[in-house]
């Protein structure tokens, strides 16, 4: 993959998510309080509009990739959704994603922790009919290993991640992914490889410096 990197940062460790999450499930017990909603609501609504207007509710399984509070598949239960599945690599995420769908009574979602650009062995046979991002791959291309793996000239995080989604998927599903630090061109090439480009959400756009643009991406992929 060629193009624009960004520089290494804490948001691409796992340490990172650790502790943020360890404090959040604090906040949660104290006050109730689930946890930052990353790229805001609106983010979220925007990616269950999608989904609500492709599938029937129970009809495919759903996964998100990095659940973290598990505020996404919340909002998917709450609409009628049912076969739903969570990951996250850090362990103190899926406690608090657990901790809030039991409070909600919503324990059919089933949350896991799997690190799964590094478990090759990880469910290999499941297959999803819906693969959700959001965020997820932003932090996994400012991983301090994407940056030494692309001075060594070897596959990083951000290309087994492409990898990755590509085997959970068959050949009719789809995957949808938000981003903040990408633009839909820039993901339309990175994932280029193993998906054709399907559709995309529309959000507010503003203008500065003469380019008008969005601060986020949602963007919809098939499988090739």
């Amino acid at each position: 993959m060629e193009g624009g990197e960004f520089k290494a940062s804490q948001l691409g460790t796992k340490q990172y998510w650790d502790s943020m999450y360890v404090r959040e499930n604090v906040n949660f017990e104290e006050i109730g309080d689930i946890g930052e909603v990353w790229f805001g609501e609106d983010s979220v609504e925007k990616m269950v509009d999608w989904v609500t207007d492709n599938i029937e509710p129970n009809t495919k399984s759903i996964i998100d990739l990095g659940c973290g509070n598990g505020h996404l598949l919340l909002a998917l239960a709450e609409n009628g959704f049912q076969n739903l599945y969570g990951i996250d690599y850090s362990p103190s995420a899926v406690q608090l994603a657990k901790s809030v769908a039991k409070q909600r009574d919503m324990e059919y979602i089933q949350y896991q922790t799997v690190d799964f650009l590094n478990e090759d062995d990880w469910r290999q046979s499941a297959v999803y009919d819906i693969v959700l991002d959001k965020g997820t791959y932003d932090a996994i291309c400012l991983d301090p290993a994407q940056e030494e793996a692309k001075q060594k000239g070897e596959e990083g995080p951000k290309e087994r991640y492409v990898e990755k989604v590509r085997q959970m998927m068959g050949t009719e599903g789809s995957f949808l992914i938000t981003s903040c630090n990408w633009t839909r061109e820039e993901l339309i090439r990175d994932f280029g490889k193993y998906f054709e480009y399907s559709s995309h959400v529309k959000y507010p756009t503003f203008s500065f410096g003469g380019q008008t643009g969005s601060k986020i991406c949602t963007v919809a992929f098939t499988p090739k």
